[in-house]
């Protein structure tokens, strides 16, 4: 029972232009399909029966969202002032609790909000044949969660016609400062590229009483080069970015190892890549690139409950920062009425961060550990998709893509063992029907959505949630997931109703014929099912 509305109002004079719009929704629970609970059937173990059906609890929310832009443009090139901010409050249904009309032993949830604003000057200058791109930009983001102990109420607005105001427990306030400075130089000879650098801070400060982080400073400066020749049909390019990071953190009542709290990281990154036209509409392309990721605070600090997968959490400030090598190949075809691509690629990456399940538990003695780990994993994968126009009115398509992970010593005989989070395989297809328009009707368009997704086995202690599998905690709900085949429809079309604008009305129906199913990257995957059927009705009027 969603419900939302938005506005949208763009504007120019001369060469000036502006642009503004909100958009408020409100929904209630989402609703799966009514299958039998663990309650009803007593099955347990892995696949075993899930917790919640029908109506999931804990799930509805409330989210505000604003935007604002204005921006200019020139023989000097373009200039533009841009802003954002959403709000989204939302509950979280918890794995603790009993079934529902359980009036001794209710389901369990708390409540969360979340909020994001972004600020960025930009622009796009021409000077003697260089493009300057200047960029800075400010992020803040919020996360709060409040206490597992029932419903928080949602409402904005509170009897008296002020603004709700609730304590969280846990909150965390991030500001991202950003400076960036590209400079695209005029082409020497057959060679063209941009030079650049970027500077980072970001204040990471822990205000609620749960202290899951400590207050922490990132900085982060970069220098990158990037040039790419043309050869025809080669086209061969290059990049190489040099980075300096430092973080440094304030110890708080949870933190641990307190003289580990500065950490700082020097890496150089790289990539060649080279493409060729082998035939008219047919390329091929490669590339080898080399990259990093530096721990978060997070993965370096956390020591807490982590409601998000259910968990006590615990870092590790010895962490070494991620290092990838990473190759790839595509054959691309862009041919009449026929566009494919198949890519296969292999990442290897050193020091690959993971959260393991120790097998203790936290310190109130309910939840698992799961602490900040690494390990050498390589990531393959294959990916191939296909569009192509067999008449005017009829459009078909389709993709796959198979991943796969392995870590050094995941293996329940020490040997290789799957990476956690790792996606299921996946299939999916699409028909789009066209026809002319009829009457009223104005570019009207069907589509039918196919998805299949595969089994997909959890990585035994090393997944999130694994605990929900046969052997590892509660009796009900699964980590691992079975295959499944969901279908998506939907009918749009504006009209021309000699009211002077062309309303748009769009119906869409997901998950039509109600599957019960869980995704395995599901954060409810455990104790409860994926939505289930999901009738959508839109009206957009431009005026």
């Amino acid at each position: 029972d969603e419900r939302a509305v938005g506005l949208d109002l763009q504007g120019a004079r001369g060469p000036v232009g502006v642009r503004a719009g909100f958009e408020r929704r409100i929904a209630d629970n989402y609703t799966a399909p009514d299958e039998a609970t663990f309650f009803d059937t007593g099955n347990k173990g892995t696949f075993g029966d899930p917790k919640y059906t029908d109506e999931i609890p804990f799930t509805n929310f409330e989210q505000w969202n604003g935007y604002a832009q204005v921006g200019t443009q020139g023989d000097f090139g373009t200039v533009q002032l841009y802003g954002d901010y959403w709000v989204n409050r939302h509950n979280f249904l918890l794995p603790t609790g009993g079934p529902k009309g359980n009036a001794n032993n209710p389901p369990d949830g708390l409540g969360q909000n979340l909020e994001h604003g972004n600020l960025v000057a930009k622009a796009n200058l021409v000077a003697d044949g260089f493009v300057i791109r200047p960029r800075l930009s400010l992020q803040t983001s919020i996360r709060q969660s409040g206490a597992p102990n029932g419903e928080q109420t949602l409402d904005f607005i509170d009897d008296n016609g002020g603004f709700n105001d609730f304590d969280y427990p846990l909150d965390l306030k991030t500001d991202i400062y950003t400076g960036r400075l590209e400079v695209a130089h005029p082409k020497i000879g057959s060679v063209g590229g941009t030079l650049g650098a970027e500077v980072q801070l970001q204040d990471a400060n822990t205000r609620g009483p749960a202290e899951l982080q400590p207050t922490a400073d990132t900085w982060n400066v970069g220098l990158f080069a990037f040039e790419e020749i043309d050869l025809a049909p080669w086209t061969l390019n290059a990049g190489v970015r040099g980075d300096f990071r430092t973080i440094d953190a304030e110890p708080n009542d949870n933190t641990r190892d307190a003289d580990k709290l500065e950490n700082e990281y020097v890496t150089l990154s790289g990539a060649l890549g080279a493409n060729v036209k082998v035939a008219d509409g047919i390329a091929l392309a490669t590339n080898l690139s080399s990259g990093f990721r530096a721990p978060s605070i997070f993965e370096l600090y956390a020591n807490g409950v982590h409601g998000g997968v259910a968990a006590f959490q615990v870092g590790d400030p010895d962490l070494d920062p991620e290092r990838a090598y990473s190759a790839d190949v595509s054959v691309r075809v862009r041919r009449d009425r026929l566009t494919a691509e198949v890519t296969g690629y292999v990442n290897a990456i050193n020091d690959y961060i993971f959260l393991e399940n120790t097998g203790n538990k936290g310190p109130n003695g309910n939840l698992p550990e799961f602490a900040a780990s690494q390990t050498d994993a390589v990531i393959p994968g294959l990916e191939a998709k296909v569009e192509t126009q067999l008449r005017p009115w009829l459009h078909v398509g389709g993709q796959f893509t198979v991943l796969g992970g392995t870590g050094d010593g995941l293996g329940s005989d020490g040997g290789d063992g799957d990476l956690p989070l790792i996606p299921a395989d996946n299939v999916q297809g699409f028909v789009h029907l066209t026809p002319n328009g009829q009457g009223p009707l104005r570019s009207p368009r069907i589509e039918v959505d196919l998805k299949r997704g595969f089994d997909k086995d959890a990585a035994g202690r090393f997944e999130p949630f694994s605990q929900f599998d046969e052997g590892f905690g509660p009796p009900f709900g699964t980590a691992s997931t079975k295959a499944y085949t969901t279908v998506d429809a939907s009918a749009e079309s504006r009209f021309a109703l000699g009211l002077g604008t062309q309303p748009s009305l769009r119906v869409e129906v997901r998950n039509v014929f109600d599957t019960d199913y869980r995704d395995f990257l599901d954060t409810y995957k455990g104790y409860a099912l994926s939505p289930g059927r999901d009738l959508r009705v839109s009206l957009s009027v431009p005026f």
